[in-house]
């Protein structure tokens, strides 16, 4: 299939990312102590392991057979290439920065998505936000487990004054 010249330079430009993001994620693999953060990693090193593979066959033009994302369960293991880590980052740091890794590989393939015009292409990157999604949620649920996110809530009376503000800005009655 020939692509679009957009889909093209937005692919190439996932594999250029990605390349750094996966030795990253293998660095943050080998510095982390936590074992379900690290099982964490492990799968969203898997997830773009399979992006980059679904990104080389949309972009071979041989290549004519229905590409898809791999479901998270279906992915095959990889043997992480063993790391000497030369200093510590920290279990939290290490979490709250493979978080925005995987917020920030979401929001790309979203707004490239929204970019794109072969309709499959379009798809699979949807697909691969979604995953990336899932990533980020079980980062934060980590991390409230660890007492590493806080999130403060509001009182009644905070946000029955700013219903009001918007209800009286927008001409709404109360």
């Amino acid at each position: 299939m020939i692509l679009k010249a957009i889909d093209l330079g937005l692919m190439a430009e996932h594999l250029t990312t990605h390349k750094g993001v996966l030795k990253k994620l293998m660095y943050y693999y080998h510095a982390g102590q936590n074992a379900m953060l690290k099982q964490i990693i492990y799968k969203q090193f898997l997830i773009m392991c399979n992006h980059v593979q679904v990104m080389i066959l949309l972009i071979d033009p041989k290549y004519n057979e229905t590409v898809s994302v791999s479901a998270l369960k279906q992915i095959e293991s990889i043997e992480l290439p063993h790391r000497t880590v030369t200093f510590q980052m920290g279990d939290k740091n290490i979490l709250v920065e493979a978080r925005h890794t995987a917020q920030s590989m979401a929001l790309d393939n979203f707004s490239s998505a929204l970019k794109m015009k072969t309709s499959n292409v379009k798809q699979i990157h949807i697909e691969m936000a979604l995953q990336q999604i899932q990533l980020q949620e079980q980062y934060s649920e980590l991390g409230k487990t660890l007492g590493i996110d806080y999130s403060p809530d509001t009182s009644l009376e905070i946000q029955i004054k700013t219903l009001e503000h918007f209800k009286k800005l927008f001409h709404m009655k109360s």
